[in-house]
């Protein structure tokens, strides 16, 4: 079962996403988790170190920024109705972007079954088509479902699956700490999250 994290502490980020125009007088070498022109350059091999910038490159540019959008339309609205679909492009998403550090491109399916909570994996390769590609290409769903709230991944009698956006919202949280705690020690996950991780540093602009 994923933890309720909404239920469990706030989750809430200060505003963080922005370009950084200009240098920071006396500090040129600053780390915007947002800004990939300012993250270190490439390590050797994945240690501590690495691993940490990782985590903050997830949480403060990609978790926290859609917790915030969560956060402000729980505020004004109750709940996540008429909120929902663009909560769920950005989870997707970011699913997707971390997803690509570890297993590559388009390989959603292969880190939801590797690091999502269990009751996500029989729907690895739905999540990827019916909601990745169809709400973030086409914006509407079509054999899937949303629910504004903490319901887990339902299948009903005709077969289309529904999700919660608060319970996908907590279960990628659990995968991204299970993708950076098996990090450590994961070989191949070392060696494929190095070569993304150095593809995208490459790409930034200086």
């Amino acid at each position: 079962m994923v933890r309720n994290v909404a239920t469990t502490g706030s989750v809430a980020a200060p505003p963080i996403t922005g370009a950084i125009v200009g240098s920071q007088p006396g500090n040129p070498s600053t780390f915007y988790a947002w800004e990939p022109s300012t993250w270190p350059q490439p390590p050797t091999i994945v240690d501590g170190a690495f691993i940490e910038n990782l985590r903050a490159i997830f949480n403060e540019s990609m978790l926290g920024e859609i917790d915030n959008v969560i956060g402000d339309a729980l505020k004004s609205n109750g709940d996540l109705q008429h909120r929902g679909h663009v909560v769920a492009i950005s989870l997707l998403c970011a699913l997707d972007a971390v997803s690509f550090y570890g297993y590559g491109a388009d390989k959603i399916q292969d880190f939801v079954k590797a690091h999502f909570p269990a009751e996500y994996r029989p729907h690895a390769e739905r999540l990827l088509i019916l909601y990745r590609h169809i709400m973030v290409h086409r914006w509407n769903l079509f054999r899937a479902a949303l629910a504004p709230g903490n319901d887990p991944p339902t299948t009903d009698a005709n077969g289309v699956l529904c999700l919660g956006l608060i319970h996908l919202r907590d279960a990628l949280r659990v995968a991204v700490e299970d993708f950076l705690q098996r990090l450590g020690s994961d070989a191949t996950l070392q060696a494929n999250t190095l070569r993304a991780y150095s593809r995208l540093r490459g790409s930034a602009t200086p």
